[in-house]
C-alpha cells in the first residue's frame, strides 16, 4: 500500500547527516592506518571517537523519533484521514468528502434548477426532509448490515480468554474490517439503478408528499445522496452526518440544515450547509 507520511523530510536530513558522518569515519580510520602515534594521530582519533559518538547519537535520534510519530499516528490516524491514507483505497476519506461536495455543488444544484422553474414552492424545506430521511435511512441499513457482519465473524471469547488470546481478539477484528471494506467496495460499484429502487423507497413515504410530476427528478438526487451516505457509514471510523449545530452562530439555524456536517470520531470535518429563508 501506498501512504502519505509527514515525517519524510526529517528522516532524509538525518539519513544525510549519519552518512557523512561514516564517510567521515572511514576517512579518519584510513589515517589512522597510516600513523605513527604523532600528535597528529591523536588528534584524529579524538575526532573519529566524536564523529562516532555523533552518528550513533543521530540514529538514536532518528529511532526515537519514529517511535514518537508511531504513537502519534496510532492514536490520529482514525480520525485524520489527510494523515495516512492508501491512495490506492477509491473510498478513501478524502475521495469520500470529494463525494459529498459533488452532492451539494453539483448534483444538488441541477436537482434545484430544473425543479425550481416551474416555482415549486417549499422546495428547500422538501429537499432538507429527503436529505435527511436518505442519510438516516442508509446508515440505519448498513449498521443492520454491519451487525450481520459481527454476528457471523465476532465470536467473543470470556475475559480469561480474551487477556490469553490477545492475536485470537486482533484476528478477528482485522477480519471485522476486511469483511466491512470489502462491503463497501460492492456498494461503491453498484449500479445506480439499485440505488433508485432504494430511493423510490424513501420518496413513496407519505409525509414527504412529493408531486409525481417531480418524483424522477428527486429520485436522482435521492439516489446519489444514499449511495454516498452508504460509502461514508462504511467507512473505518465512519464519517457521521450530524444536524447539531458545532459553531458559533448556528444554533438559530438548526431548523434551516440543508446538508448535515459530518464527523469523523465526533471531529468536525465538513461543517453544515443552511437553505435561504
Amino acid at each position: 500500500m501506498n501512504y502519505f507520511c509527514n515525517c519524510s523530510e526529517f528522516q532524509k536530513r538525518t539519513d544525510g547527516n549519519i552518512l557523512h558522518l561514516f564517510e567521515q569515519v572511514a576517512q579518519l580510520k584510513e589515517i589512522l592506518g597510516q600513523g605513527h602515534g604523532c600528535q597528529d594521530c591523536k588528534i584524529n582519533k579524538k575526532m573519529l571517537e566524536d564523529a562516532i559518538q555523533k552518528a550513533d547519537q543521530y540514529k538514536k535520534d532518528l529511532e526515537d523519533f519514529k517511535q514518537r510519530m508511531k504513537v502519534k499516528i496510532s492514536k490520529e490516524i482514525g480520525v485524520r484521514g489527510d494523515l495516512s491514507e492508501n491512495i490506492n483505497d477509491p473510498c478513501r476519506e478524502t475521495e469520500l468528502l470529494k463525494m459529498y461536495e459533488i452532492l451539494k455543488n453539483q448534483t444538488w444544484k441541477q436537482t434545484k434548477e430544473r425543479i425550481l422553474s416551474g416555482n415549486f414552492k417549499h422546495f428547500f424545506e422538501l429537499g432538507a426532509q429527503i436529505i435527511k430521511e436518505t442519510f438516516n435511512t442508509s446508515e440505519e441499513d448498513m449498521l443492520a448490515r454491519i451487525m450481520k457482519i459481527k454476528e457471523a465473524i465476532m465470536i467473543l471469547p470470556t475475559s480469561e480468554e480474551s487477556k490469553e488470546n490477545k492475536l485470537v481478539s486482533q484476528k478477528l477484528s482485522d477480519d471485522m474490517e476486511t469483511a466491512i471494506k470489502n462491503l463497501q467496495k460492492r456498494f461503491s460499484s453498484c449500479s445506480m439503478d439499485l440505488y433508485r429502487e432504494l430511493a423510490t423507497k424513501i420518496l413513496t413515504i407519505p409525509k414527504l408528499q412529493i408531486h409525481r410530476g417531480h418524483f424522477d427528478l428527486f429520485r436522482d438526487f435521492t439516489a446519489e445522496c444514499y449511495k454516498v451516505s452508504c460509502l461514508m457509514t462504511l467507512h473505518i471510523p465512519p464519517l457521521q452526518p450530524s444536524w447539531e449545530f458545532h459553531t458559533s452562530g448556528e444554533s438559530n439555524n438548526q431548523d434551516k440544515i440543508l446538508f448535515p456536517a459530518i464527523l469523523n470520531s465526533k471531529l468536525l470535518i465538513v461543517k453544515a450547509e443552511f437553505y435561504p429563508m
